[in-house]
Formats: structure tokens, C-alpha cells, sequence
């Protein structure tokens, strides 16, 4: 009698679930991802997360959007917030327990500094507005460099092309009509 008591009580509680209990031996979704790399750094607004599920017909979810799926590879594109970003991935497939995972990715917002050394120091203003910074010119050459006919170029960037840097920074432009 009690064993009987204690199936129905565990019986209504499963009932009142809504949901028919999946056995321990039920096998799960393989799911592995192969970009972008957990806790990585990127400068785009945007970032691929691409991966290989098995069976190779399961449903992927990231960010809450369907992922394409072919033959186990899928791949998904998702929008960055500047800064921390969380990536939910969901793999499920009829018959089997679903597998999650999630990426860190930060969106680095910073900009690099473009090469503009050859360049007027108008154009290279314009190259450094055209990606958010601004420029400082530091002219150099002595009072012949004056009287000399010729352009003035860029001769040299502080901080060099390349390097990473929040907008709005200054950069130096060093010219003179001979570098």
C-alpha cells in the first residue's frame, strides 16, 4: 500500500509538470564550437560564431536566432554591444537531451590609426576625421625648409599607423617639405 501511495504522489508531481521525464540514458546533443574564440577581443560590430553539432540535423539557436545548419557545421551572425557581449548557443534534436554553451566576446571599440604618411596634411586630416580622430600637425624643417619650393607631407604619425585608439584622440601629424 505505501509503495502504491508513493507512485501516485510521484506520478501527480511528474504530471503536474507538463512534462514526460526523459530517462538518465537518453543521449545528448554534441555541440562544439569553433569561433569565435571565448573570451576574445574584436574591433567589428559584428561577429561569426560558427560550430559542428551532432546528429547532424539538430535545430541551433544563437542569441536567440536560428542558426544555419549543414550537414553539423552551422554558423550564425551576431550583432556586438560596445563592450561585454554574452553568447547563448542551444542545440536540440528530437529524442535527445539539448546541449548549451556560451562565448565572452568583447567589442573593442577603439579605432586604428591609418597610415597617412606621404600624404598633405589636409588629406591626412580628412583619413583621421574619416575614422574619429583628429590631428595636430607639428611642422618641422628650419627656415631654409621655408624658402624651398615643394609640398608639405606627412613625414611621420606619434602614435604610428596601426596602433589602437579610442575616438576622438589627437594624433600627431610631424610634417616638413622633406622627410
Amino acid at each position: 500500500m505505501r509503495r502504491l501511495v508513493i507512485l501516485l504522489a510521484a506520478g501527480l508531481v511528474l504530471g503536474a509538470c507538463g512534462e514526460t521525464p526523459r530517462p538518465a540514458t537518453e543521449p545528448r546533443v554534441k555541440l562544439k564550437l569553433a569561433e569565435p574564440n571565448n573570451g576574445g577581443s574584436i574591433l567589428a560590430d559584428r561577429v561569426d560564431v560558427k560550430g559542428t553539432v551532432r546528429p547532424a540535423d539538430a535545430a541551433v539557436r544563437v542569441a536567440g536566432e536560428d542558426a544555419e545548419v549543414t550537414d553539423g557545421a552551422f554558423t550564425a551572425r551576431v550583432s556586438l554591444q560596445p563592450g561585454g557581449n554574452v553568447i547563448d548557443i542551444t542545440a536540440t534534436a528530437p529524442g535527445q537531451r539539448p546541449a548549451t554553451d556560451a562565448l565572452r566576446v568583447t567589442r573593442d571599440t577603439r579605432v586604428k590609426v591609418p597610415d597617412v604618411v606621404g600624404s598633405t596634411p589636409e588629406d591626412a586630416d580628412k583619413a583621421l576625421r574619416a575614422v574619429g580622430l583628429t590631428s595636430q600637425e607639428e611642422r618641422s624643417g628650419s627656415w631654409i625648409d621655408r624658402l624651398l619650393p615643394g609640398d608639405i607631407h606627412v613625414c611621420a604619425t606619434r602614435p604610428e599607423a596601426g596602433t589602437l585608439r579610442e575616438k576622438g584622440t589627437a594624433v600627431t601629424i610631424e610634417t616638413a617639405r622633406s622627410c
